[in-house]
């Protein structure tokens, strides 16, 4: 991956962190991740995405979950996932380890990678794959 595109990944990661925990109101103060219910939204958001799901139908949930995972929004189809860890608290996140196997859109063959993915729990859901990953 060119680092412009690294750089432009960064960036939009960037902007919607800041959007999410910025809102229109001023700062928000996140409160500690409840890692249950962390652990439980990243089992959802991945369950959606195996299951042909579109990133954007997760805001439309009842709550809202805000996902970034740049494999998916390039049409990378996801054939299996294992989460290898229980996460750790990293200030109002899980950091949690996970297994992807992921199939490209043209049906070539499949390809195992190790990500992390950065779940927050207030002011709202968010599951962010960690960019370069």
């Amino acid at each position: 991956m060119s680092p412009s595109v690294r750089h432009l990944q960064a960036l939009l990661c960037g902007v919607v962190l800041s959007c999410v925990l910025l809102g229109c109101g001023g700062p928000v103060r996140a409160k500690p991740v409840q890692s249950d219910l962390a652990r439980k939204t990243l089992a959802e958001v991945l369950d959606h995405w195996k299951s042909g799901g579109n990133i954007e139908e997760l805001r439309k949930r009842k709550p809202e979950i805000v996902a970034q995972d740049f494999a998916w929004m390039k049409g990378l189809k996801l054939q299996e996932y294992r989460i290898l860890d229980d996460g750790r608290s990293e200030n109002a996140n899980l950091r949690c380890e996970v297994e992807l196997t992921l199939v490209p859109e043209d049906g070539g063959a499949p390809t195992k990678r190790t990500v992390n993915y950065l779940i927050g729990t207030d002011p709202v859901l968010t599951v962010f794959r960690e960019v370069g990953d």
